[in-house]
């Protein structure tokens, strides 16, 4: 997936040709390698486990007896609130056979990140050895977060990829958001996504986002939704997608009692795999489409993503741990006239700001291209509120498209036939809506372009140009 994904299709159960779009998508993961696994034993079975976080080596260069207090508070402070392992020496690399030693224990343990504090201009020799020793180890990558504590300090010669460079050490979000980004590919390593098609089990790693996609047969799903009793806890998922909506368009019990199946049927083999997200090839499967469902796990933080797009699924679970957030994955269109970009689908959450955040207004109605009536839902985005859009790409290489914007209009019947939740956006670092490509972008609430770019530069991702002429990052 090294180049632009130019494929349009609607996205949506209408009858389109989407031979480019399966093409491309075919293509994306055709080099991957699967290897069979046996289906899980039947039963329920505990949530992912815990996540490991990412060991950090901080390290100061300076001259002997420089004052280092503050920063080792600062670095064990961000450390201690993301719960990372912090290995930091409060005396300063000062010689530079020091600094040689140092560089060897490094390429020897492989620490997931290295956090680095320049203290001086005198100093930045010893600090350009450790970064080339990172440089190196950059195929198992070893991130850089590069602190200069000296105002004389030359910042634009650092601001490279590869290397997230702060000016203000004292300043605890901007360390705590370096340390957030080298604990997020820590933990994307430790990830298993679920894949729900007709073919056999089996199980194959993506690149460089090191996520492990398993792959499970849609039968399964089937059985286990046929399975699925309307019991106390089905009626009160129902209950509870009933009584925060502000309207109901065409739904019937049926319709809610399948979205209930739906959900109770993915959440019980999600346990049973211990996954951390999921996709599906989900267009035309009649009563058995997850749509509320797949709007609910990603209120909760769950990503799940529609009609198999497992970059669309990455792109998810990279915004749960960077920014906290739950993405709406979405079929895009562009009006020339208005320059604005539209969102479209049937998954949209909720809980845009975060499970612990307010819902959105939201109603429930009829999946807009099909007639047997399963239920979808339809989410109004706040006008003018700062929004991001991103898809990443884990190929080889790995990619990252990002573009920021402002909610124009979230519109009560969706323009031109399209799903369901449908919101219009102005691009506000792009000239030409029609720069924006992809199919399936995700749209983030809030205003977070600039922490998505600076998270494929840390990781040297093929960022796709702005377009912006303003200083970079935005």
């Amino acid at each position: 997936m090294g180049k632009h994904d130019h494929s349009f299709g609607c996205g949506c159960d209408c009858g389109c040709d989407r031979r480019d779009f399966l093409a491309a998508m075919s293509a994306a993961l055709g080099g991957l390698t699967f290897t069979a696994v046996a289906p899980r034993a039947a039963g329920a079975a505990p949530p992912p486990a815990a996540k490991q976080n990412a060991t950090v080596l901080g390290v100061l260069v300076g001259p002997a007896g420089a004052e280092t207090g503050p920063y080792v508070a600062t670095l064990r402070q961000g450390a201690e609130k993301l719960g990372l392992k912090l290995v930091l020496d409060p005396k300063p690399v000062a010689e530079a056979d020091q600094a040689k030693a140092l560089a060897g224990q490094i390429e020897a343990a492989r620490p997931d990140g290295l956090m680095l504090v320049a203290l001086d201009k005198e100093s930045l020799p010893r600090a350009d050895l450790l970064l080339a020793v990172a440089e190196k180890l950059r195929g198992p990558m070893v991130p850089v977060v590069l602190v200069l504590a000296d105002a004389e300090i030359p910042a634009d010669a650092y601001r490279r990829p590869g290397l997230y460079t702060l000016r203000a050490p004292e300043e605890l979000p901007e360390v705590e958001f370096g340390l957030r980004m080298i604990n997020v590919r820590k933990l994307l390593n430790q990830c298993t996504v679920l894949g729900f098609d007709n073919r056999p089990p089996s199980e194959a790693t993506l690149p460089f986002f090191g996520i492990k996609l398993r792959m499970i047969p849609f039968d399964r799903y089937a059985e286990e939704f046929a399975a699925v009793p309307i019991d106390d806890d089905a009626r009160e998922l129902i209950a509870r997608f009933t009584a925060g909506a502000t309207e109901q368009r065409g739904i019937t019990d049926e319709s809610l009692e399948n979205a209930a199946r739906a959900h109770f049927a993915l959440r019980k083999i999600l346990a049973e795999e211990q996954a951390d997200g999921m996709t599906m090839n989900c267009l035309r499967r009649g009563w058995l489409k997850p749509c509320m469902s797949f709007a609910t796990h990603n209120s909760q933080l769950i990503p799940a993503a529609c009609e198999m797009d497992v970059p669309a699924l990455c792109t998810m679970l990279v915004g749960r741990f960077l920014i906290g957030r739950p993405g709406f994955m979405h079929n895009m269109a562009v009006e020339t006239e208005r320059n604005h970009y539209y969102a479209s689908h049937c998954t949209c959450p909720t809980k845009m700001s975060g499970p612990e955040g307010d819902d959105l207004p939201y109603l429930l109605r009829r999946f807009a291209h099909t007639n047997e009536g399963s239920c979808a839902i339809q989410v109004f985005w706040k006008e003018g509120e700062p929004a991001t859009l991103v898809r990443a790409y884990p190929g080889g290489p790995a990619r990252m498209d990002v573009y920021a914007g402002k909610v124009f209009a979230s519109h009560p019947m969706p323009p031109a036939g399209g799903c369901t939740t449908n919101v219009e956006v102005e691009l506000t670092d792009r000239a030409d809506a029609m720069m924006a490509v992809g199919h399936h972008n995700v749209l983030f609430c809030g205003d977070y372009a600039r922490q998505f770019r600076q998270f494929a530069q840390l990781y040297r991702l093929d960022l796709a140009p702005t377009g912006y002429e303003g200083p970079w990052p935005l």
